[in-house]
């Protein structure tokens, strides 16, 4: 783990560093990596990291219970739509299908436990 430092005097620019030096681009990093890179605290790295995140210049995601890793985000790391992947579906109701299968199934869900429970109001 890296040692202890100031938060304030890591530039930003020095962490994005750190994902340029990287021999596979591919790869996400962990903080402590990062840390280790930059001589700081994990919690400094930590810190870096989500404001890079914060400012769209890293994606972040949690892996097992309590890790996580960032890389750098590029023009294709934007929100999918879950629909993207059927295509079969293009040009269908098939998302609308399945809104309306939600609220159906919400409904139905609240009043089974209305049924069983009361109501809740």
């Amino acid at each position: 783990m890296g040692t202890p430092g100031p938060t304030a005097g890591i530039p930003l620019k020095d962490v994005l560093d750190v994902f340029a030096a990287r021999d596979d681009p591919a790869e996400p990093l962990t903080a402590t990596e990062v840390a280790d890179a930059l001589g700081c605290s994990r919690r400094t790295a930590h810190n870096k990291l989500t404001k890079l995140t914060d400012q769209g210049e890293l994606k972040s995601k949690k892996v097992g219970a309590r890790g996580r890793v960032w890389w750098v985000a590029d023009e294709t790391d934007t929100e999918v739509d879950f629909t993207q992947g059927f295509g079969a579906f293009k040009g269908t109701d098939f998302a609308d299908q399945v809104a309306d299968a939600r609220v159906e199934m919400n409904q139905d869900f609240e009043q089974r436990q209305e049924e069983h429970f009361g109501k809740s109001n």
